[in-house]
């Protein structure tokens, strides 16, 4: 065969393969969308009770604009081209991030609160609405914008985003409690004030019956919580950078953060989906097995000194031991240009735990990165023996992870600390969320 004809065989195959890999996506991509459009609650307008129009309180971050007055003023104009011609505003502070202007707005009579800020200022306003009853609204204005993302909800204009927040399509969403032990100070974590005024502010309201109250150590988040490499990316994060260049800076902090050592974890699941339910590699054992941990699975009977607040007394147990160098809690799957847990889905009750690993430096990376990008494109990873990467799931409504030293741990981007204890569960549609 001539030069000039494997060259063209090897186009046609690159084409073929090409094709072959934008129509996988594009149908992944339907699927999601159909998805989305699956979840949406019958049409309903978030009305006063003593008027014909929403009563919409905005909860803003100050620091997210160059210019708040002006932001204000374009919110008011677009609100008063849906009939409305009066929008109450309140503030965050460091102090309080968002819950204590909710829960505030929710006492003065709102219909609908619209937090307008990233996704801290988005967590904070739902752990302040959470089973309320009060419609959500969300002007994504951060960095990630994550929930907005894995809603499908108008990045980036305005105008759209108004009239989401304002109008009659809603859906229900789940809201996940992190809870650490042991917390240790570091001087080389930031600050960040108002972070347990969440839990503080939420239980002033009175709860539907069945509902635990937060605890007043617990961290309200509504994408992803996590510790070990992930913590300490979000913590090497440069706040000026963040706000320059957006979801890059991320990136960068990621690279430094390739030397993070790996864990001993010893993850226990309360009332978990089991492995044969999940399509996704299980976690544990085939991660275990290539890292050569020990894997151990106990099944016990959950009683009420353990550490999983919010689980059923009598629901059966899973634990499990492994390597890894970060294990999360996802409550919704999507990141920018990424799918890092394809089975989550923000209103099933469940938390979708991923635990990753890797092995001969770069090369375990590498390994990794090639198979989120496939997840993205709506495949299966294959793990083969000789991966040097790997990436397992479970789903489970509550669980808790020890690893043996104390690593950083996150919620929704914000370090709070190092820990060796995180206990996480999810209340199951807590959220009214308007959406498009």
């Amino acid at each position: 065969m001539t030069g000039v004809a494997l060259i063209w065989l090897a186009t046609a195959l690159l084409l073929a393969v090409g094709s072959a890999a934008l129509s996988r996506w594009l149908t992944f991509r339907d699927t999601r969308n159909a998805a989305r459009n699956g979840a949406l609650l019958d049409p309903a307008t978030a009305d006063a009770v003593d008027r014909d129009r929403p009563r919409p309180w905005v909860v803003f971050n100050p620091s997210k604009f160059a210019d708040p007055d002006d932001f204000r003023a374009k919110v008011n104009d677009l609100a008063l081209q849906h009939g409305i011609s009066h929008v109450h505003w309140r503030g965050t502070t460091p102090e309080d991030p968002g819950t204590g202007q909710t829960v505030r707005a929710l006492a003065e009579g709102a219909s609908v609160v619209i937090a307008a800020g990233g996704d801290g200022t988005v967590r904070a306003v739902a752990a302040g609405i959470a089973h309320a009853g009060v419609r959500m609204g969300i002007i994504p204005v951060g960095t990630g914008n994550l929930l907005a993302r894995n809603l499908g909800l108008p990045l980036d204009d305005l105008p759209r985003a108004v009239a989401v927040a304002l109008g009659p399509d809603h859906r229900s969403v789940d809201l996940a409690w992190l809870r650490v032990e042991d917390v240790e100070e570091a001087s080389d974590i930031p600050a960040e004030g108002g972070l347990l005024a969440a839990a503080d502010a939420a239980s002033v309201r009175a709860l539907p019956e069945g509902v635990p109250e937060p605890r007043r150590d617990e961290y309200a988040y509504v994408i992803i919580a996590g510790l070990g490499f992930d913590g300490e990316t979000m913590a090497n994060t440069d706040p000026k950078l963040k706000k320059s260049v957006g979801w890059p800076a991320y990136v960068l902090s990621a690279l430094t953060a390739l030397r993070t050592r790996r864990m001993r974890c010893r993850l226990t699941l309360h009332d978990p989906l089991g492995p044969g339910d999940q399509e996704t590699p299980a976690l544990g054992h085939d991660l275990g097995e290539r890292s050569g941990a020990v894997h151990t699975t106990d099944t016990h009977v959950h009683d009420s000194t353990t550490p999983g607040e919010g689980t059923p007394v009598g629901s059966p147990d899973e634990t499990t031991e492994f390597t890894a160098r970060t294990v999360l809690f996802a409550n919704c799957g999507e990141l920018p240009y990424i799918v890092l847990a394809p089975d989550a889905d923000p209103d099933d009750g469940l938390l979708d735990i991923i635990a990753v690993d890797t092995q001969a430096g770069l090369l375990g990376w590498a390994d990794l990165a090639a198979k989120v990008l496939v997840q993205g494109a709506g495949l299966r990873p294959l793990d083969m023996p000789t991966s040097t990467g790997q990436i397992a799931f479970r789903q489970a409504p509550a669980a808790s992870v020890h690893v043996d030293r104390p690593q950083v741990v996150q919620v929704d981007g914000d370090a709070l600390g190092r820990a060796r204890t995180v206990h996480v569960r999810v209340e199951a549609g807590a959220l009214d969320i308007a959406v498009a």
